[in-house]
């Protein structure tokens, strides 16, 4: 063998005894790779079972781990993903090679996302963790992340992208659960990296914000929630709150100011000639209700509201029942969520049963003080953040609590997440929303006892739709009904007095009314002497039609108000050879939970091929009656749902 011969094996053979350790290498570290992410993603599985007890310190490394891991990879086969879509064919494994290029990028995004904020997160959850989280520290957040935020939303959004790309069907049945509640992981983590970046803002830490708290009270129902009864200025700024001044609702008037024309049933039923703050919440439209009480809120000095936080009595409750025992100025003992309402109505009853000038300006003055305790204690820290966020949102989303921020992307999410109190009345779908509004001079609202019956039949041309709600007076005190502002010396007095109502049904587009129950008021029990003559009323508002109608039940009496109307066809609509009908029922805020119930008469020959409810479930499991070919659902309102019903029609 020739001398080059002998040198040219040599190279061969040196080159592929490179090449063997350059793959051994890579194998190495590929393999590594693999080995130490299955282990991360095991402890990444606990950890989303059971969040609150991961250890902080642990989660980070594994945090850091994973990221590793997946660079790793990425580097080392990221460019052989790029060719496994030719491998679909493959059985077995070849629907999973083919998302390989998708999941890889979508593990890559998460981790960075995961790697760029955790340093910063880490302290405040170990605060939280250990039950010592302090405002201070939580407020900062925000600022310290600012300059990380734009990329973090940047990577999130590509990665919820990549995920909607990847087929779930690909992957292995144990991980598909996992991955089906990751959507929901990735649209949690785009709004909070949103609601992160608009935190400076909304907390008072670019400029001093001043919010205002209405208090509601649902006694004396209105469309907003409840009569406003007082209103508080709180001062964040830097997040801290810097001041609280709370009025009664009276004091924010201004009358060496014009004042527009009351909406026409304050007027006719409680005698009202202006328009006032407190009487502002008459569309039960949040937002339209908030924009009409800042341009009547002039309490005689310039306020720049940034918000609006509005709470009836049961939310002040149950955020009580969730922050613990407060210590209020003035109070014999800690109030608590059970001995609020004893705490209102002992701040409230007169002393020596003396309702002068004095008791009248002071009879509202517990609020500051009990807002402030609570205030104080959300700032210390000294709370169960989890009880107290999981208490806010359920209340939120009941229309309990009602936020308005002027802040507009903080608005959008708030919308995004349908949580502004806006009223929806869909193009396409059936709509159903029953306002009420207590328009006697009495808190009798509680002693009302209601159940509502929605009944639709789609066997007619249009559908129509039968609405009967009915009212029982559960009080037992026989009472006159007259027209008097008058107050009892004692609180709960007041419930025991003859209600007036007025309601709006508000209903879809292109509704058109055709019968409904009449419902005739006498002259002598009406605030302007002027007989309301029993007729409902139709009226288009808020991109719908509204049939109104008035009633006075007096104690131990029943009612019922009753609409029927031809409804669009677009309630329903043509799904390939089936049709699809959709209920929202949206609640109004303040009102307590109703019963309800809906009925369907589906055409003859149909068959139910799904159906479903949101947020509101069906208490009994969705049916179809054989003998009548109805569509039920019974429900508890406690806040908006939606039922949906699809069908097609058999042909014989």
């Amino acid at each position: 063998m020739s001398v080059i011969a002998q040198y040219r094996r040599q190279i061969g053979l040196g080159v592929a005894m490179l090449g063997l350790l350059l793959v051994g290498v890579w194998g190495v570290q590929v393999g590594g790779a693999l080995f130490s992410l299955r282990g991360q993603m095991a402890a990444a599985r606990a950890l989303a079972d059971d969040p609150l007890a991961v250890d902080v310190a642990s989660a980070g490394e594994m945090v850091s781990t994973l990221r590793r891991d997946v660079v790793t990879l990425r580097r080392n086969v990221g460019w052989m993903t790029g060719f496994g879509r030719l491998w679909r064919w493959m059985p077995g494994v070849g629907p999973l090679l083919a998302e390989s290029r998708d999941l890889l990028a979508l593990a890559d995004g998460l981790t960075e996302v995961g790697n760029l904020l955790w340093e910063d997160i880490a302290p405040v959850a170990e605060a939280f963790q250990a039950g010592g989280l302090v405002m201070d520290d939580a407020l900062a957040l925000p600022q310290q992340i600012a300059g990380k935020l734009p990329r973090a939303r940047i990577v999130t959004a590509q990665a919820h992208a990549t995920y909607r790309r990847i087929d779930a069907d690909a992957l292995p049945r144990q991980f598909r659960d996992e991955f089906a509640q990751l959507d929901v992981a990735l649209s949690l983590l785009q709004e909070g990296l949103a609601w992160a970046a608009e935190a400076p803002d909304v907390l008072g830490q670019t400029g001093p914000r001043t919010y205002l708290l209405l208090a509601l009270n649902e006694d004396e129902l209105r469309p907003g929630g409840g009569f406003i009864t007082g209103v508080g200025e709180v001062q964040i700024v830097n997040g801290q709150v810097a001041a609280v001044n709370f009025l009664d609702s009276y004091a924010a008037d201004d009358f060496t100011q014009p004042y527009p024309l009351p909406p026409e049933p304050l007027r006719q039923f409680m005698g009202l000639d202006l328009w006032v703050f407190r009487d502002s919440n008459w569309s039960p439209d949040f937002p339209t209700a908030i924009r009409q009480a800042l341009a009547l809120y002039r309490p005689g000095y310039p306020v720049d509201v940034a918000g609006v936080v509005a709470l009836d009595q049961g939310a002040v409750r149950e955020l009580i029942s969730a922050l613990g025992p407060l210590e209020v100025e003035g109070a014999a003992a800690p109030v608590t969520g059970e001995t609020l309402m004893d705490f209102i109505y002992e701040a409230w009853l007169p002393e020596d049963g003396r309702q002068d000038g004095e008791w009248w300006q002071q009879r509202k003055s517990f609020m500051e003080p009990l807002a402030a305790a609570a205030l104080a204690r959300i700032e210390a820290g000294d709370v169960d953040w989890v009880t107290l966020v999981q208490t806010a949102l359920r209340l939120a989303e009941q229309k309990h609590l009602q936020v308005y921020l002027r802040n507009p992307q903080a608005a959008a999410l708030l919308a995004a997440r349908g949580l502004d109190g806006r009223v929806h009345i869909p193009e396409a779908g059936d709509f159903v929303m029953v306002v009420e509004a207590n328009v006697g001079y009495n808190k009798a609202s509680p002693r009302i006892a209601r159940e509502f019956v929605y009944e639709v039949d789609l066997t007619r041309e249009p559908p129509r739709a039968t609405l009967t709600l009915d009212y029982t007076h559960t009080s037992q005190v026989d009472i006159a009904c007259r027209v008097e502002a008058r107050y009892d010396p004692v609180y709960v007095q007041m419930m025991d007095r003859c209600y007036w109502a007025h309601l709006r049904a508000f209903v879809p587009a292109g509704a058109r009314l055709v019968d409904s129950s009449r419902h005739p008021i006498p002259a002598e029990a009406v605030a302007i002497r002027e007989a309301w003559p029993g007729e409902a009323q139709v009226a288009a508002e808020l991109g719908g039609m509204v049939f109104s109608q008035a009633f006075l039940l007096p104690t131990r009496a029943q009612t019922r108000v009753q609409f029927v109307y031809e409804l669009p066809e677009a309630v329903r609509w043509l799904d390939g050879d089936s049709e699809v009908y959709r209920l929202t029922w949206q609640k109004q805020a303040g009102m307590a939970s109703v019963p309800a119930r809906v009925t369907l008469r589906l055409p003859e020959n149909a068959v139910v091929l799904a159906a479903q409810s949101d947020l509101t479930a069906c208490t009994r499991p969705n049916t179809v009656l054989d003998e009548t070919g109805a569509f039920l659902c019974e429900m508890l309102l406690a806040g908006d749902a939606q039922i949906a019903v699809k069908y097609r029609v058999e042909r014989p």
